[in-house]
């Protein structure tokens, strides 16, 4: 991502000390329901925000990693999983664009409603799609437009 239009999404998402509300909470949970999960699968949650969906997953899945790019959104998410004590979320503060994993990493890749911020979605969804396993999915939701 260009270092402008990051920086102006990080301070975007940064100042949004409501974040955690029901509204954003049940419109991203939305997904959740759609998913097939698994106590053997690994899971990375692109976009992870404050954690709500990974805490929601965790509990159903053998691990969950958690990237976004918002250093303020990764601190929340971490004093979260203190609060909660759970330990199988890993979280990480990067560019997904930017970061690598091996190949046949992951059973299941999800983005909830961030994916429309990508600057060159089908470049991150071919990386995501090398990430996966065999069989793998990959999970994402688009804000609803009204025109």
């Amino acid at each position: 991502m260009s270092n402008d239009y990051q920086r102006q999404v990080i301070d975007f998402y940064a100042l949004r000390h409501d974040y955690d509300n029901d509204f954003t909470q049940a419109r991203a949970l939305k997904l959740v329901n759609y998913l097939y999960l698994q106590k053997s699968q690994s899971v990375l949650y692109v976009a992870t925000g404050t954690g709500f969906i990974a805490v929601a997953i965790a509990p159903k899945v053998k691990s969950v990693i958690g990237v976004d790019f918002t250093p303020e959104m990764i601190a929340r998410a971490e004093k979260k999983l203190e609060a909660l004590n759970i330990e199988n979320i890993d979280l990480i503060n990067a560019d997904i664009a930017a970061i690598d994993f091996a190949e046949s990493s992951f059973d299941l890749i999800i983005c909830s409603l961030a994916i429309a911020l990508f600057p060159d979605i089908p470049q991150v969804l071919a990386k995501w799609y090398q990430w996966l396993k065999k069989g793998g999915s990959v999970a994402y939701r688009l804000p609803k437009l009204r025109l």
